[in-house]
C-alpha cells in the first residue's frame, strides 16, 4: 500500500468489506458545494506488468466511488477507458448523480489524474436498504 499522504482536505475512508480494503487506500474530500470526491494513489499493488493502473482496479475504484457516493448497490456499470495512469499517480472520481427514485439511481463519474481524464463511467444503482 502507498503511504504517501493524500492531497489537502482528503480523509482516509474505512469502508466495510474485505475486498475494497484489500484493493487500496481510498480517501474522500467534501467539496465547497457539498459534493464528495473519492481518490487514491496508484501503487504497485494496483498496477499491471507495464506499471500502468490495472483496468480491473480502475473499474473496482470507479464502482466503489460511485456506490459510496450515491449510497447504492451496483446494478450496471459501463466504462470507457481514455488513457492510462502510472504507478505513483493520484486518481480521483468526480461523481454526478443524474436521477434518483426510491428504487433506482442513475449516476456518472469521470476518473482522472492531475493531468488528464482516464475513464468515463456510467452506472445504475439500487439505493441501500436501511437496516432495522
Amino acid at each position: 500500500m502507498n503511504d504517501t499522504p493524500p492531497p489537502p482536505d482528503f480523509a482516509l475512508l474505512h469502508p466495510p468489506g474485505r475486498f475494497v480494503n484489500r484493493a487500496g487506500r481510498f480517501y474522500v474530500r467534501i467539496e465547497p458545494d457539498g459534493a464528495r470526491t473519492v481518490g487514491c494513489w496508484i501503487g504497485e499493488d494496483q498496477a499491471n506488468s507495464e506499471a500502468f493502473a490495472h483496468g480491473g482496479f480502475l473499474l473496482a475504484f470507479a464502482d466503489f466511488a460511485l456506490s459510496y457516493i450515491v449510497k447504492g448497490v451496483t446494478l450496471n456499470l459501463s466504462a470507457d477507458f481514455i488513457r492510462g495512469a502510472r504507478v505513483g499517480d493520484w486518481i480521483q472520481a468526480t461523481v454526478v448523480e443524474r436521477k434518483r427514485s426510491s428504487v433506482l439511481i442513475f449516476a456518472d463519474a469521470i476518473i482522472r489524474t492531475e493531468r488528464h481524464e482516464l475513464m468515463r463511467v456510467g452506472g445504475l444503482f439500487r439505493p441501500f436498504e436501511k437496516k432495522a
